[in-house]
This record gives C-alpha cells, structure tokens and sequence, in this order.
C-alpha cells in the first residue's frame, strides 16, 4: 500500500496519478481551517480532464477542523487515470490517497 497527498488548489489540483492499474482503499479530505469548505472531486481519464462529466462528488461541505473519508468502495485505475480535486479556498484542504498496485 502507498499514500499520495497534496494540497488542494482553487482550480483542479491533480492528488493522485495511477502508473499502471491500481486501485484507492481510501481518500481522506481533511480541512485543515476553522470554517467550512466545499471540494468537488473528479475521477478523469487518461487524457481527459475534470468537467461535470467526470465528476463523482459536487459541493461536499467539509466543517472546519474536520475530515470527510472515501472508503466504501474500490476505485480501480488505468494507467494514467487521475483523482482530481478542487477546494472553495487555497490552503485549506489536504487530499490523501490511499492506494495499491493491482
């Protein structure tokens, strides 16, 4: 198992690129202020990019101080697939992802 993480931009801010097939066991999206946040989060193809298309979750509010958990089900990658994530604020959302190689 392996972790990704990076902060989360305004705009699309790529947190995770598979090389080969993989596959998340989670993704944890902390805010790290006191006010809430929204994230929109998108899984996007090789080659693709994030639109409404291939967005999963719109506007998850996030409390401040508090931390939303991806983890019910397996996301399986191709190579070159990406998780991408936008934030409502610079410098308040941490993505972690959590993932194997399959």
């Amino acid at each position: 198992m392996a972790l990704s993480q990076q902060l989360v931009g305004t705009s699309a801010t790529t947190v995770y690129t598979s090389s080969g097939d993989s596959a998340t066991t989670s993704i944890f999206l902390m805010n790290d202020n006191a006010a809430s946040r929204t994230v929109q989060v998108y899984l996007v193809p090789n080659g693709g990019s994030a639109s409404a298309t291939t967005q999963i979750i719109k506007d998850l509010a996030i409390d401040g101080a508090d931390t939303y958990i991806l983890q019910n089900e397996k996301i399986v990658l191709a190579n070159g697939d990406t998780i991408q994530v936008t934030a409502s604020d610079l410098n308040s959302i941490y993505a972690t992802v959590s993932y194997v190689g399959i």
